[in-house]
């Protein structure tokens, strides 16, 4: 009797031994056969078990199961994972590090290829979906396997820049774009990103450097030259603005903010005619260009308000003087006055166009206008 319990003691031990590793291989089976969630139920518990944990072949079956769940257009099997591709990234990783790793090492570039090409589809996909902080991180994650195998992936490592800036995360941007910069790559788009992203974190000196090296780098380059100018504005340093928007109008006579751009610098400078000229021309590529048609409207407002202040510093002999100088401010005034009723009807919040219309209608004395903006201004 006792020799038969010896038996069967033995016989359990062996059981258990093998256990662990005939899950790992039911797991695989499961794989090839393309039952996914059997693979993943047979390989989980193979983690935890001593003779198994610490193996590589456990850890890149592991992979393999969670690649294919990425990988899968079956519902049932996306289920299984929130994050297949970091779960086959990070048990490839584990492999790596055991016993037997140099059998699967091939295997596991190849891999880790395609959980980067995952990655970087769901990029594409958050992005689509205008998610762009996702698609920021997916990018990033996408580099960072790619990196792993010894690949720069500037589409990946650019377009995480371009998503987080686009979620307004100005440091993320910053950081992804300065790293293709940093490798090497010297194209119109790296520096103009770059001069943006410096511009909106307030650093405009990184902004003008980067742009001296673009615009000697690509002085034909449009959206260079744009960059440059935006940092000339935020700087008001209008003439060199003016110079870099004139070069721009003979680029491009077809953009509106580029015509726009050149009659608020000039308004600035205090020409008139140039702003006025200017203005017109972005209106007449762009009818609803709010902008255009409300600083249009104040133009002619400002215009008005200097002639007539003009006319009161006349002495009073100067009568006829007084009263040609303030027919011609009235003039002004109905200039304004279409282009500020068209500013109110494309934004009827505006408060700016709702002030210098009450202020028209009562100079002119239509008290009716001129009560209904009071009341307009009132209810905000």
């Amino acid at each position: 009797m006792k020799r038969y319990l010896l038996t069967f003691f033995i016989a359990c031990a062996v059981s258990l031994a093998w256990g662990q590793p005939a899950k790992r291989t039911t797991a695989f089976n499961y794989l090839r056969n393309g039952k996914l969630d059997k693979a993943l139920e047979n390989i989980e518990p193979c983690l935890t078990h001593p003779k198994t944990m610490n193996e590589a072949k456990t850890w890149f079956y592991r992979g393999n199961i969670y690649l294919q769940i990425g990988l899968s257009d079956k519902p049932e099997y996306k289920a299984l994972s929130d994050n297949p591709f970091k779960e086959a990234y990070e048990s490839y990783q584990k492999a790596l590090t055991l016993e037997g790793a140099n059998e699967f090492k091939l295997d596991i570039i190849q891999n880790m290829n395609v959980i980067a090409e995952g990655f970087y589809i769901q990029g594409v996909e958050k992005f689509n979906g205008q998610d762009y902080s996702s698609a920021a991180n997916l990018f990033i994650e996408s580099a960072k396997v790619k990196d792993e195998i010894g690949v720069f992936d500037t589409a990946a490592i650019y377009n995480a820049g371009l998503c987080a800036e686009l979620a307004n995360n100005n440091q993320l941007a910053l950081g992804q774009y300065k790293k293709v910069y940093e490798a090497g790559l010297r194209k119109p788009n790296i520096y103009t990103s770059l001069i943006n992203v410096s511009l909106k974190s307030g650093d405009t000196a990184a902004a003008m450097t980067y742009a001296t090296e673009g615009r000697q780098q690509f002085p034909e380059d449009f959206s260079i030259l744009i960059a440059e100018t935006n940092i000339f504005l935020a700087r008001n340093m209008t003439e060199q603005a003016l110079s870099n928007l004139e070069i721009a109008k003979n680029l491009d006579q077809t953009n509106p903010s580029i015509f726009f751009a050149v009659g608020v610098s000039y308004d600035r400078l205090g020409n008139f005619q140039k702003a006025e000229e200017a203005y017109l021309k972005a209106i007449e590529l762009k009818p609803d260009y709010f902008d255009a048609i409300y600083n249009l409207g104040a133009l002619y407002v400002n215009k008005a308000a200097t002639t007539l202040d003009e006319a009161n510093q006349l002495p009073l002999e100067k009568e006829k003087e007084y009263n040609e100088l303030k027919n011609l401010a009235d003039s002004y005034l109905d200039k304004a006055l279409p282009f500020l009723e068209q500013a109110h009807q494309l934004d009827p919040e505006d408060r700016n166009t709702m002030a210098s219309l009450k202020e028209i209608y009562a100079r002119k004395g239509n008290v009716e206008k001129a009560k209904e903006m009071d009341e307009k201004l009132k209810m905000q």
